[in-house]
């Protein structure tokens, strides 16, 4: 009876988020001997070199782990991008480069752009390019300001 009710409950649990885990992103150990070399403030600041995108080297190899977790790393980069100018330039010169520089690695099938319209903030577009050279726009993401009251 018990297998009965688990067997005739399992496409709610699905519905409900309750079923069996989707594959997560392939996420590999730090090197437990290394260690951060103590950060010095300057000027009150910390370096950027203290600032982490993951916590982990992260690969990202589907679409549903991009879909699912790249938003957030590039909410992250956007916002220190607004606190640190170095950070932005590099940033938007080469997007899919400054995250692998933090430990954030992409396929090649993928790219990300960055539209930066006057007057507007800046938008980072990611892209699924298919062997054919086709785009296929994935998501986009540009941080908007809201106040309220």
């Amino acid at each position: 009876m018990a297998f009965a009710l688990k067997w005739a409950m399992a496409p709610f649990r699905l519905l409900f988020g309750r079923g069996p885990k989707s594959a997560t992103p392939e996420i590999l150990p730090a090197d437990p001997a290394w260690t951060a070399p103590p950060a010095e403030p300057v000027d009150g600041h910390l370096p950027a070199e203290e600032f982490v995108l993951v916590e982990r080297i992260t690969r990202l190899m589907t679409l549903d782990e991009i879909e699912r977790h790249l938003p957030d790393i590039l909410g992250r980069a956007l916002a220190r991008g607004w606190i640190d100018k170095p950070f932005q330039a590099a940033f938007m010169d080469d997007p899919k480069q400054m995250l692998s520089t933090y430990d954030v690695h992409l396929p090649d099938a993928v790219e990300i752009e960055v539209e930066a319209e006057p007057g507007k903030r800046p938008r980072i577009v990611v892209y699924q390019v298919s062997l054919g050279g086709r785009k296929r726009r994935l998501l986009y993401l540009q941080l908007v300001m809201m106040a309220g009251r």
